[in-house]
C-alpha cells in the first residue's frame, strides 16, 4: 500500500492516522507513505496523482487506486476486496475500538456548537428556528434584489436587440445611398451628352460663319477696285 499525502492538506491529516491503523490491521501488507515535498515530479506523473491524499494498492501485476470515504472501516473493506486478506484476529479488537472512536468523532461533530460544522439534517432537527430564520433572510434578500436583477436583465436584452436594429439601419442607409448614386450616374451621362452635342453645334455654326465671311470678302474688294478705275 502506498499513500501520497501533503502536510498542508486537511484531508491528508485525517487520512494519515487511518493509514497507520491499517498498517497494524493488515501486517502482511507493506505500507509506504510519501509526503508531497519529498515526491519527485516524475513519480507524480507516473502514478497520475492529481490531488492529496492518494492511496494505491499495488504489486508486480496490478495497481488499484482507492476512491471513497477515508474512514478505517471503508479502507479496510477496500483492502479485503483488492488483496483478499482479512483483518487478523488480534486486530479485530483494534478495529472495533476504531469504529467506536469514529462514532464518537461523528457525535462530537454533530454536537459541535458551531452550526456550520454540522450537517444540514442535524441543523433542521436541532435548530429549526435558526434554519427558518436563515431561509427567511435569504428569501428576503432575493425579494429585494429581484427587481434590480430583472431591470438589469431587461437592459441587457434591450441592448442585445438594439444592436442588430442599428446594424440594419446602417445597412439600409448605405443601400439607399448606393441606389441614389446609381440614379445620379444614370442621369449624368445624358446631360453630358447634351452639352457635348451643343458644343459640336456651336463649333459647326462658327465654322460656317467664318466660311461665309471668307467667301464674301473678295467680291467687296473687286467692287472697290472697279469703282476706283471708273474714277
Amino acid at each position: 500500500a502506498v499513500l501520497f499525502y501533503a502536510s498542508w492538506c486537511p484531508f491528508s491529516q485525517e487520512c494519515k492516522p487511518n493509514f497507520e491503523i491499517l498498517a497494524s490491521l493488515f501486517p502482511s501488507i507493506r505500507h509506504f507513505a510519501f509526503e508531497e515535498s519529498s515526491i519527485r515530479p516524475s513519480i507524480i506523473s507516473r502514478y497520475g496523482i492529481h490531488g492529496f491524499p492518494t492511496l494505491f494498492l499495488l504489486n508486480s501485476t496490478m495497481r488499484v487506486r482507492y476512491h471513497g470515504p477515508r474512514t478505517v472501516k471503508s479502507l479496510a473493506a477496500f483492502y479485503r476486496d483488492v488483496s483478499g486478506f482479512d483483518v487478523s484476529m488480534t486486530s479485530e479488537a483494534v478495529l472495533h475500538s476504531v469504529d467506536g472512536i469514529e462514532l464518537k468523532k461523528d457525535a462530537e461533530q454533530e454536537n459541535c456548537p458551531f452550526w456550520w460544522a454540522r450537517s444540514p439534517e442535524k441543523i433542521l432537527q436541532q435548530d429549526t428556528y435558526l434554519a427558518l430564520a436563515t431561509a427567511f433572510v435569504i428569501l428576503r434578500l432575493l425579494y429585494l434584489l429581484f427587481p434590480k436583477i430583472g431591470s438589469f436583465a431587461k437592459r441587457a436584452w434591450r441592448r442585445h436587440t438594439l444592436f442588430p436594429n442599428l446594424v440594419g439601419v446602417h445597412e439600409y442607409f448605405f443601400t439607399y445611398l448606393e441606389q441614389a448614386r446609381h440614379k445620379f450616374f444614370r442621369l449624368y451621362p445624358s446631360k453630358r451628352g447634351n452639352l457635348q452635342e451643343g458644343a459640336r453645334n456651336a463649333t459647326a455654326w462658327a465654322s460656317k460663319s467664318l466660311a461665309s465671311v471668307s467667301i464674301g470678302e473678295p467680291s467687296t474688294i473687286g467692287r472697290t477696285n472697279s469703282t476706283n478705275e471708273l474714277r
